[in-house]
């Protein structure tokens, strides 16, 4: 949707020069401690603030962790509340302009996935909880992220350059359950640490047996939203591990729920959750070693399949 528009937008030449009455004579009559203190006050400017927005705007050479913080635009809480508001509204194009103003501020596309778009999506659900809007205008909402998303997903990939390819997952949810924003996400983060994802929604009941038969995943990773649907998934995950090609198939969950309650995720037989997308990658590699493991000289094939029974399917090969 937005091509080049999602890069940042170089800014122009930047000098520093002296303001009105600050000559040389003027400054001679300074008094030595507040003309120190205004060299100071300079210096932490140019080091903190002017460099760091050069170096950002103009990408010369790698900036440190310190320099890239303070050249980049934090998005607070007003921010999420004026998404939400633009989301929401009729003109589609509001909340893709939106997008487009922090990135050109210096948000990262990182900041607008996990600090914007994230916790939007929980606020919209508040929402929805508190009937201040109805279904029909968060699957609206819901979807016109998603598409945002998708739109970002080639500037966020190429952030972190080549992967080295780690393994196979299959991310997901219950049948019945609504919205994939969330592990479309999760799929993205997953995606840039070098794994191969297969991100939908099953049709039905027998959809995710069969995928799960006929090809080899490492991990599979499953987001619920409410607590009365832990036994379908209790359920799904047992009928999964019993029909997976990979006999020592991982299994790693997320979501609020699990965020509040993590002996949940025991209780349905996972092993790992992942607390956040950003978190998600770190914990499917810890689960690797245990799928990888040689039972009758099954061992993972190379990449994956292409698979058509999977609704807002997300492939990358």
């Amino acid at each position: 949707m937005f091509g080049a528009s999602f890069q940042p937008v170089a800014s122009g030449s930047t000098s520093v020069s002296k303001g009105a009455g600050l000559s040389p004579d003027v400054m001679d009559h300074v008094p030595p401690s507040r003309h120190s203190e205004r060299l100071a006050r300079l210096e932490r400017t140019i080091q903190h603030e002017l460099v760091p927005r050069l170096m950002t705007s103009h990408r010369v050479g790698p900036v440190s962790p310190a320099m890239l913080s303070a050249a980049t635009r934090v998005l607070s809480e007003r921010d999420v509340a004026a998404f939400v508001a633009a989301v929401r509204s009729q003109h589609e194009g509001h909340s893709a302009e939106f997008i487009r103003a922090v990135l050109d501020e210096g948000a990262t596309v990182e900041a607008v996935y996990l600090d914007l778009l994230a916790p939007s999506a929980r606020r919209l659900g508040a929402l929805w909880d508190a009937d201040e809007c109805d279904f029909v205008e968060v699957t609206v909402a819901l979807g016109r992220m998603q598409r945002l998303l998708r739109d970002l997903s080639q500037v966020f990939l190429a952030e972190a350059g080549q992967s080295e390819p780690v393994g196979n997952v299959l991310l997901t949810c219950v049948p019945g359950e609504q919205h994939t924003l969330g592990i479309i996400m999760v799929g993205e983060f997953l995606l840039r640490d070098g794994w191969r994802v297969l991100v939908g929604a099953p049709w039905s009941d027998s959809d995710l047996p069969s995928m799960v038969a006929a090809d080899w995943y490492d991990v599979i990773g499953f987001s619920v939203g409410t607590e009365n649907r832990l036994a379908v998934l209790r359920r799904d995950i047992r009928r999964l591990k019993s029909a997976s090609k990979n006999p020592n198939v991982q299994v790693m969950v997320g979501g609020q729920l699990f965020a509040d309650h993590p002996e949940l995720a025991d209780q349905v037989g996972a092993q790992a959750i992942a607390a956040d997308a950003r978190s998600a990658p770190v914990v499917a590699r810890s689960l690797l070693a245990a799928a990888r493991v040689s039972t009758a000289g099954r061992l993972p094939p190379e990449g994956l399949a292409e698979h058509g029974q999977f609704r807002e399917a997300l492939r990358r090969d």
